[in-house]
């Protein structure tokens, strides 16, 4: 399968192209960069493999015609992708974004991003790739709307709760650390490594552009209604996530039932783990996991459950590549199974 990337030159761009040059029935056959366009991708980052890419191109349907592509990623910002998905028309690749611009509805997008929005049209042909939940109807589609990083470790510890209606829905409260990539490539203040090295900062409290994406998505998938009280903190390592949530159960089981129920819940995934180890972010960086962990306090009677992940494979490249093998009808694994980079 032939693919491109639009956004080559991003910190998610890098992580995709460094999976598909591993990736068996992957082939990149060209690097989109509008604003670095004649530029060799390995005068940018020197530390690239030398492989024989052409210089970064412009985006154009014609491009993608002469290249032959067949899969198009989209690692672009949010509100930037919106642009190239409404140039694709009738072009009969099939396209993951990496972005925002496809996972919730026109009104929601527009209040919690602040830009505007998709044509709607677009946006309700597009399957939220969530890989574990949602890969029946991923096989199916053309257009892919990559979960967000928060969102995708949020709902791989929340949704089996709510689908079994095991915990109340109205009282789950959410505190989520993100290493620095998380922000992007771009530079600002609250990543400059003064303000940033030694620190930890709290930021868009009660305001992350995740809260819609999680709460309509477990809508969708539990038929329940919720509204989540999320805490997001920038913490100064390079990537990785830790969620920490707390829940009200409605049955009372030992911690030992809910951990082996949530264990035989996953078993058959691949890419979730369910351990009795203490989570870790050093755990899942640079591979495609999600770990989870369930505790109960035996004195409040609440369940503390947390979700960690590389915000960077399994948050957005890992899982990108995923959702390419499911559409593809390529083993799920293909290209994922390397060992986290613990040391």
């Amino acid at each position: 399968m032939k693919c491109t990337i639009v956004g080559a030159t991003g910190y998610t761009a890098i992580e995709l192209i460094r999976l598909l040059e591993q990736h068996p029935k992957l082939e990149i056959v060209s690097l989109v960069s509008d604003s670095k366009a004649e530029t060799s991708i390995t005068e940018i980052y020197t530390f690239m493999n030398k492989k024989n890419y052409s210089l970064l191109e412009e985006f154009s349907l014609e491009h993608l015609a002469a290249v032959g592509t067949e899969l198009l990623f989209l690692a672009t910002p949010s509100g930037v992708s919106k642009r190239y998905l409404e140039q694709l028309g009738e072009w009969e690749g099939k396209v993951i974004d990496l972005s925002g611009d496809l996972r919730i509805e026109e009104t929601a997008y527009e209040q919690w991003y602040g830009k505007s929005a998709i044509e709607p049209a677009i946006q309700a042909t597009a399957t939220y790739g969530l890989s574990e939940w949602n890969r029946d109807a991923i096989k199916g589609s053309r257009l892919i709307a990559n979960p967000g990083c928060y969102a995708t470790a949020i709902l791989l510890g929340l949704l089996p709760f709510l689908k079994e209606q095991l915990v109340e829905p109205d009282s789950i409260i959410i505190h989520a650390s993100s290493g620095l990539s998380g922000a992007g490539k771009s530079f600002s203040e609250q990543t400059h490594h003064v303000r940033s090295n030694e620190n930890m900062r709290l930021y868009k409290m009660n305001r992350h552009q995740h809260i819609p994406e999680i709460e309509s998505v477990i809508q969708r998938m539990t038929g329940q209604e919720t509204i989540v009280s999320l805490a997001t903190h920038l913490i100064p390592i390079n990537r990785g996530i830790m969620a920490t949530m707390t829940l009200t159960p409605r049955v009372e089981w030992s911690e030992t039932v809910w951990r082996t129920w949530l264990s035989d819940f996953y078993e058959e995934e691949r890419f979730v783990r369910v351990s009795t180890a203490d989570p870790e972010i050093k755990s899942v960086i640079g591979s495609n996991y999600c770990d989870l962990a369930v505790y109960l306090d035996s004195r409040s009677g609440r369940l503390t459950l947390v979700s960690v992940i590389d915000n960077m494979q399994k948050g957005a490249a890992g899982q990108a590549v995923q959702n390419a093998n499911i559409l593809c009808g390529y083993q799920e694994e293909l290209g994922l199974t390397q060992q986290p980079l613990f040391i």
